[in-house]
């Protein structure tokens, strides 16, 4: 079987989003196939637990929801920012906190292959500690949850942000957790 792109177009839809329209055909006389994906900066996500067993987490407003979420700290990279430097970064500035032993990469994941071209790289972070001069980012809501609260939260559905889970199982699955 010959798969091969026959035309590639791409749109910009803003600084985060552009959409790419492929022309695929599975054989070289084959019907125009036109897939549709969305390009967009990489992700970072990072569980942590600290030295007491609690795990931050962060509730937010989700336009493309119209809800609150409750997810694991995270973002986007910033251009060609390293992937632990984009993590570190964002656990900073949404909880507050910090690993002082520096964040055990977990590996990246793909988000979903039929429609997004980005990747997650995922993170764990052991003995997170909060940094004194920490001030709150407009719209998110920083919080510890118990070990325990957390995965019941997961397990119930209160926390469902199917990448972040698949962070969670990543730990577990390599004995961090």
């Amino acid at each position: 079987m010959s798969i091969f792109i026959a035309g590639r177009s791409v749109k910009r839809l803003s600084d985060w989003v552009s959409v790419v329209e492929r022309d695929v055909r599975f054989r070289e006389n084959d019907k125009p196939n036109l897939f549709h994906s969305l390009r967009q900066a990489d992700y970072v996500s990072v569980f942590g637990v600290t030295r007491s067993g609690m795990v931050p987490v962060v509730r937010q407003f989700r336009p493309a929801l119209e809800r609150q979420t409750l997810e694991l700290p995270g973002g986007l990279r910033d251009g060609d920012e390293d992937p632990v430097t984009a993590a570190e970064r964002e656990l900073l500035e949404e909880t507050g906190h910090v690993c002082a032993a520096g964040l055990i990469p977990l590996g990246p994941l793909d988000p979903d292959t039929g429609r997004l071209e980005n990747r997650l790289w995922c993170y764990f972070a052991p003995d997170l500690m909060p940094t004194d001069d920490w001030s709150a980012e407009a719209g998110v809501r920083a919080e510890l949850m118990p070990l325990a609260e957390f995965k019941a939260a997961i397990l119930n559905g209160t926390m469902a942000h199917a990448l972040h889970i698949a962070i969670v199982g990543l730990a577990v699955m390599r004995g961090l957790i």
